[in-house]
C-alpha cells in the first residue's frame, strides 16, 4: 500500500532541504530483475537489495521517483515479513519501509514494482528512443541514464555514489533483442512466450548512477586491440562499418589511459553504444552510450572537426573507467574529481595518440567548448559562478553543478598543479590516488595528499583556495622604469566590473610565469594583494603559455609594446592576450575600452596561427553578439574591420580556402574551415560559392561526396543568411528534406543546425516547431538550434516568445539538462529595456529553475561604446 505523507520525515517543503540517506543502513549487493514493453513504453521489476543494519534501526530509507512499488518484503534469515504499508516522500524522491521492530544485522529487502519509459530528451532514468528499420516500421531501443539521480526511476535503491554495492542482473526480452549491461552474459535462455531472460555476470563494487542496460535490436563490430575485446553496437538502420573509426579511437583510449593511470581496467570488455536521441555520452562502466551521431560516420562524410570531437568525447567517457568508476567521488559537490580529470585526462591522451593536434593550444583557444580554458574563464567571472566544490543538496541542485566550473575550471586548476609539480610527478601522484580508493570513493582532500606523497610538497595549502572559492584574480600591473620592475596587485575579476569589498576577500595562490627574453622563470609566485619584483622591461608577458587561471590587466604603453612582440610569444599567450584585453574591456572597470581593443586587434593582421585565428574570430563574433541591437552602421563598421583584419590571410590562401587536398593536415583544414565560416560578411567570394556549392550539392544525389564537410555547415549557414527572403523558402526546404530522409546522422544534424540561421520570422516560427517536437530526439539537437536562434535579432526576440508562451512545460522539465533552456533563451539580450523586460516577467512568475541573469554579462556598458570605435 502506498502512502504520500511521510509521517517519519517531518517537514519538506523546503526545496533546498538535504537529501541524503541515513549512514545507519549500506547496501552490499543488489539482485535486478527487469521485464521490458518497449512498445508500451513499460517496465516491470524486482529487486533484492542486500542491506548491513550497521546501528539497529525501526526503518529503512530508499531513494524511488516515478516508480510504482507493487510489494515489498523484509527477509530475515529465519522468516520472512510483508511490509504492507511504505511511506513516499515525492519532494526528496525517497521512500520509507517502515520495520517489524527494532531490526540489525544483515538483511535482505526485496520489492516489485512497475515503471515507465521515458522520453530519451528527458535524459534520466530508462529511456525510449525511435528509430526506422528497412520497411520505414518504427522500433525501439531502451537505455539508461543513470547520471546523477536517475537510477532511482529504474529500481528502489540507495542512489548516492558513496553507497557503493556489487550488482547482479537479469532482464527478460524480446527474442529479436540485444542485451548489455555492465558486465558479459552469464547465460542466455528462451522463454515460451517469444521472449528470453538474459543474466548478466556480477560486478565489482560500484555507485549506483553507472548502472546501465541497453536493449533492442542491435549489430557490433569488434576490436581486439586493447586487453579485452572493445566494440562499438549501432541500431540496424545504421552501416556498422560506419562505425570503424569510434572504434578504432576507443581501443587506442583504453590503451593509452591504462599506460598513464598504472592500473589495469578491471573488467571482461568494453561495450560502446551508439543510441538515438542520446545528449553527448554517459561513462557507463563497461557499456558507455553515446549521441549516435558520435560514433557513427561514413568516411567520406567527416570533416577534421567532427573526428577531433568525436575522438574528444569518446576519450573522455572512457577516461572515466578509471575517473568515476574505479574510484568515485564521495558525494556530488566533489564530481569534478570525476569531470576535471577526465577532461584533463582527455587532452593528455589526444597529446599521446595524435601530438600533431596540439591538444592543450586547442584547450586554451576559445572554441574548445564546455570543457576549455575560456569556457572557464567567462562562467567564472559572473557572479552567479559557483566554487568547483559546492554544497549540493537536492537533486535539482546537482544537476546544475554539470557546467563549465566542474568541467572546465576544474581541467584548468588540474592543468596548473600539473605544470607546476611537473606532469610525469603529477601521474604518479594520480597512480598513487587510483591505487589508494580503487573500487571506493574519495574527496578532494585524498587527491591533495595522494600529490603531496609523491611530490613533496604541501599541495592542499597551495590548491584549496582554488577549489573551494568562487572566482580568480586579476592581476594589475604598473611598471617602475626607474627600477626596472613591476608592482602587480590581485583583485577578484567581476565581469560586470569591479567588484564589491565583501566579494574580494579571497587572495589566491598564483604562480605568475613571465615570459622574457631569458625564457620562462617559474618561481615567481604571488599570495598577497600586492607584490613587486624586478624583471626586464623590455619585454615581458605573465601566465607563459596561459597555465594559470588568472586575467592580466597591462598599462596600455605595455600593451602597445607587445603588439609588436607579438612573434616573440607562443600561440597560447597571443591566444591569452586576445581574451584578457576583450575581457578587461568588456568589463568596464579599467583600461583598455572598446576603442584600445579593436585597435589592437589590427596587431593581428598578419597572424597566420590556427588556434590565435580561432580566438580573433571569436572576439569578433563577441563583440557582434554584444551589439546584435545596435544599428546598421555601426555594425557594417565592425564587418569593415574584420574584413581590414582578415583580408592578408584571405589573399594569400585565395581559392585554396575552400578547396581542400587529400591528406592535407587536421589543422589545415581546421584552420580553413574556420576563416571560410567567417568570411562572408568581409569577403565578397565567400558567399558567391557558397551559393554555388550549395546549388549544386541540392541537385547531386550523393549528398555526401558533392560538398567537403570542412566546410558543408558554413555553406548552409550562409546561404541561408546571406540571402533575401524571398530567395529563403526553396532553400529551407531543401534542408528541411534532407534533416527528414538523409541517411548520414552528420548532415541530418548539420541541415537542422542550419534552419536556425534563417532570419524570417515566418521560418523561425517552423524552426522552434521542429526543434520542441518528437522529431527531434536528441537534447543535443535542440539546444544547438535554440543557441544558433539566438545569434541574430528575430531569433532573440523568437526565443523570448517562445520560452514565456511555455514556461509551465520547462519549468516541470526534467533530467541534467532541465535549467539550461532559460539561459539559452535569454542570452541573446543586450540593451538595458531588453533586460528590465525580462527582470520584470521573471518576478511575475514562479522560475523553480535556478539559473542566473546579469545584464552586464550578457551587453557591454553603453558608456564603453562610441560610434568612433567602429
Amino acid at each position: 500500500m502506498r502512502e504520500e505523507y511521510n509521517p517519519f520525515l517531518g517537514d519538506s517543503s523546503s526545496q533546498d532541504a538535504p537529501q541524503r540517506l541515513p549512514t545507519n543502513v549500506k547496501p552490499t549487493h543488489y539482485d535486478i530483475r527487469l521485464e521490458l514493453d518497449l512498445e508500451n513504453a513499460s517496465f516491470t521489476g524486482l529487486v533484492t537489495i542486500h542491506l548491513n543494519i550497521l546501528k539497529h534501526t525501526t526503518s529503512i530509507l530508499l531513494n524511488a521517483v516515478d516508480l510504482d512499488i507493487l510489494t515489498t518484503h523484509l527477509i530475515l534469515p529465519n522468516a520472512t515479513f510483508l511490509i504492507r504499508k511504505i511511506h513516499y516522500n515525492e519532494s526528496q524522491q525517497t521512500v520509507l519501509i517502515p520495520l517489524p521492530g527494532m531490526i540489525g544485522g544483515s538483511i535482505k529487502l526485496q520489492q516489485t514494482f512497475k515503471g515507465r519509459l521515458n522520453d530519451a530528451k528527458m535524459m534520466a532514468g530508462f529511456m525510449r528512443s525511435r528509430y526506422k528499420d528497412v520497411d520505414g516500421k518504427e522500433r525501439w531501443i531502451a537505455s539508461t541514464q543513470g547520471q546523477p539521480t536517475g537510477i532511482r526511476q529504474i529500481f528502489p535503491c540507495a542512489d548516492e555514489p558513496g553507497l557503493k554495492a556489487t550488482f547482479s542482473a537479469t532482464l527478460i526480452v524480446d527474442q529479436g533483442h540485444t542485451c548489455l549491461s555492465n558486465m558479459d552474459v552469464a547465460s542466455s535462455h528462451s522463454r515460451p512466450n517469444g521472449k528470453k531472460t538474459v543474466v548478466f555476470n556480477k560486478t565489482p563494487l560500484m555507485s549506483t548512477y553507472l548502472v546501465a542496460f541497453v536493449v533492442g535490436e542491435l549489430n557490433f563490430i569488434e576490436s581486439n586491440e586493447f586487453r579485452v575485446p572493445v566494440r562499438v553496437y549501432t541500431p540496424p538502420d545504421q552501416d556498422i562499418n560506419d562505425g570503424k573509426l569510434a572504434l578504432d579511437i576507443g581501443a587506442k583510449a583504453m590503451i593509452a589511459h591504462e599506460n598513464t593511470f598504472g592500473t589495469p581496467y578491471p573488467l571482461p570488455k568494453l561495450d560502446m553504444v551508439a543510441i538515438p536521441g542520446h545528449a553527448g555520452g554517459m561513462e557507463n562502466w563497461g557499456c558507455v552510450i553515446y549521441d549516435d551521431k558520435y560514433l557513427i560516420h561514413s568516411p567520406s562524410d567527416l570533416s577534421a572537426a567532427d573526428v577531433q570531437r568525436t575522438a574528444s568525447i569518446i576519450i573522455h567517457e572512457l577516461a572515466h573507467q578509471w575517473f568515476g568508476n574505479i574510484v568515485t567521488a564521495e558525494w556530488w559537490d566533489s564530481i569534478w574529481l570525476n569531470e576535471s580529470f577526465a577532461d584533463w585526462a582527455t587532452f593528455n591522451a589526444i597529446s599521446i595518440m595524435y601530438p600533431e593536434w596540439d591538444s592543450w593550444s586547442n584547450f586554451v583557444a576559445e572554441g574548445g567548448g564546455f570543457n576549455a580554458y575560456q569556457a572557464a574563464l567567462a562562467l567564472d567571472s559572473n557572479r552567479g559562478s559557483h566554487a568547483i566544490e559546492v554544497p549540493v543538496n537536492t537533486a535539482e541542485q546537482i544537476s546544475q553543478i554539470f557546467d563549465a566550473i566542474t568541467y572546465a575550471k576544474g581541467c584548468s586548476v588540474l592543468r596548473m598543479i600539473a605544470e607546476f609539480l611537473g606532469v610525469e610527478v603529477f601521474i604518479e601522484g594520480i597512480r598513487l590516488h587510483l591505487k589508494r580508493h580503487a573500487f571506493a570513493n574519495a574527496t578532494t582532500s585524498d587527491l591533495w595528499d595522494s600529490l603531496s606523497t609523491v611530490s613533496g610538497k604541501d599541495v592542499e595549502s597551495i590548491m584549496s583556495t582554488w577549489t573551494s572559492k568562487v572566482g580568480y584574480p586579476i592581476l594589475s600591473i604598473t611598471e617602475d622604469e626607474s627600477t626596472n620592475s613591476i608592482s602587480i596587485t590581485q583583485h577578484r575579476f567581476l565581469q560586470s566590473g569591479s567588484p564589491l569589498p565583501e566579494e574580494d576577500q579571497v587572495l589566491y595562490p598564483i604562480y605568475l610565469k613571465p615570459r622574457t627574453h631569458q625564457g620562462i622563470d617559474n618561481e615567481p609566485h604571488l599570495s598577497t594583494r600586492t607584490i613587486k619584483f624586478p624583471i626586464n622591461l623590455k619585454f615581458y608577458k605573465l601566465n607563459a603559455s596561459q597555465t594559470g587561471l588568472y586575467r592580466v590587466s597591462y598599462p596600455l604603453s605595455r600593451l602597445q609594446t607587445l603588439s609588436h612582440q607579438l612573434p616573440f610569444l607562443s600561440p597560447s599567450d597571443r591566444v591569452g592576450l586576445l581574451s584578457d584585453v576583450l575581457s578587461i574591456a568588456k568589463s568596464g572597470s579599467s583600461s583598455p575600452l572598446t576603442s584600445t581593443f579593436l585597435t589592437f586587434l589590427l596587431s593581428f593582421r598578419n597572424e597566420t596561427n590556427y588556434f590565435v585565428w580561432r580566438q580573433l574570430l571569436s572576439c569578433l563574433a563577441e563583440i557582434r553578439q554584444a551589439w546584435i541591437f545596435e544599428d546598421a552602421r555601426t555594425l557594417s563598421a565592425l564587418s569593415n574591420l574584420q574584413s581590414s583584419l582578415m583580408a592578408p590571410i584571405l589573399k594569400k590562401l585565395g581559392n585554396g580556402l575552400w578547396n581542400f587536398e587529400k591528406g592535407e593536415s587536421y589543422t589545415s583544414q581546421n584552420f580553413k574551415a574556420v576563416l571560410f565560416a567567417n568570411a562572408a560578411s568581409c569577403y565578397p567570394p565567400v558567399k558567391k560559392i557558397a551559393n554555388k556549392l550549395f546549388e549544386r550539392f541540392v541537385e547531386e544525389e550523393d549528398k555526401t561526396s558533392t560538398l567537403d564537410p570542412n566546410i558543408r555547415q558554413a555553406v548552409f549557414d550562409i546561404v541561408l543568411s546571406e540571402n533575401e527572403e524571398e530567395e529563403l523558402e526553396d532553400k529551407y526546404n531543401s534542408l528541411l528534406e534532407i534533416f527528414h530522409t538523409s541517411a548520414s546522422l552528420t548532415l541530418r544534424s548539420q541541415a537542422l543546425n542550419a534552419l536556425a540561421s534563417a532570419r524570417s520570422p515566418l521560418l523561425i516560427s517552423r524552426t522552434i516547431a521542429l526543434a520542441t517536437s518528437s522529431e527531434v530526439q536528441s537534447s543535443t539537437d535542440w539546444r544547438a538550434v535554440f543557441s544558433k536562434l539566438g545569434t541574430h535579432p528575430n531569433g532573440v526576440r523568437a526565443l523570448w516568445d517562445w520560452l514565456r508562451g511555455n514556461w509551465e512545460s520547462v519549468v516541470e522539465g526534467k533530467g541534467i539538462m532541465g535549467g539550461m533552456v532559460v539561459g539559452i533563451c535569454v542570452r541573446g539580450f543586450a540593451t538595458w529595456a531588453q533586460e528590465r523586460e525580462v527582470r520584470r516577467w521573471f518576478e511575475g512568475v514562479d522560475t523553480k529553475v535556478s539559473f542566473f541573469f546579469d545584464m552586464h554579462a550578457l551587453g557591454w556598458e553603453k558608456d564603453e561604446l562610441t560610434r568612433d570605435d567602429s
